[in-house]
């Protein structure tokens, strides 16, 4: 039979793994630099800036003739924030999905954009919720529970709540009846402003955009820029989606003003 371990070997197990976990947060903290100006900053305008290819190279093709519609546009259009949506069905079985077709479209007033893709099921249990309850909260994925939100994508049944399998803390939504995930450092209460739609050639609806109205903002202070009533996008190291599984981190961050042109 396996030995034993004696206490001291499992203290100090457990210390190397807690000083690798510690030293493997903080490399990845670092990854984020604020520099002083942008990679072209010595740029005029007029001046060219030739891209890394031959523009005699490019593809022109209809979107019906590529090998996946799917594939290329999640590839293709990044990167893409992911809005962390809870809701609840009018039977109170809360539910939590990530969506990466999502956007805020509109500051006065407040409203955000996330889309449910068809896939056979009538546009999953989000949508369904948000249609039946007319409510959904929708949260900022910080690279901190990454894995937990994204166990959240799983193919669960409609009596499962995400929240809890993924071990995520449930706060009660103070305006709507959905959970609010306490690990988020930033949260919109929202209510359904509208739902649209998409059909393909064939009349078949493929995704439906859900359009919220913020009627409530949750922001933790560890993020939060009182004076200037903004995010701290290093604070808040946000996730972002590219094609396929792939997701990115936050590296160099820079300011980058608009031209002085015009009145």
């Amino acid at each position: 039979g396996r030995k034993m371990e004696r206490p001291w070997d499992l203290l100090l197990a457990a210390a190397t793994g807690g000083l690798l976990v510690f030293l493997g947060m903080r490399q990845r903290r670092q990854s984020v630099r604020r520099v002083a100006t942008s990679l072209q900053a010595a740029w005029k305008p007029k001046q060219k800036q030739p891209p890394p290819f031959a523009p005699e190279d490019t593809l022109t093709l209809h979107p019906e003739d590529l090998p996946s519609q799917y594939q290329f546009f999640i590839s293709a259009y990044v990167p893409r924030p992911i809005a962390l949506v809870s809701s609840i069905s009018s039977e109170g079985v809360g539910n939590l999905a990530p969506f990466s077709y999502s956007a805020v479209v509109s500051h006065d007033p407040g409203v955000l954009l996330f889309s449910c893709v068809d896939k056979g099921k009538g546009g999953g249990d989000t949508l369904k919720n948000v249609l039946s309850t007319g409510q959904f909260i929708v949260h900022v994925m910080s690279e901190w529970y990454l894995e937990a939100a994204n166990h959240c994508s799983g193919n669960f049944g409609p009596e499962v709540d995400e929240l809890h399998e993924a071990g995520l803390t449930p706060v009660p939504g103070v305006v709507v009846k959905a959970s609010r995930v306490a690990e988020a450092a930033v949260a919109f209460e929202c209510e359904l402003l509208d739902s649209i739609p998409i059909r393909n050639a064939k009349d078949k609806v493929g995704t439906t955009v859900v359009l919220g109205t913020v009627k409530l903002v949750h922001v933790s202070k560890h993020v939060f820029h009182e004076e200037s009533g903004t995010i701290v996008p290093e604070k808040l190291r946000p996730m972002a989606r590219l094609g396929g599984n792939t997701y990115s981190l936050l590296g160099d961050i820079f300011d980058l003003s608009r031209p002085k042109v015009g009145p």
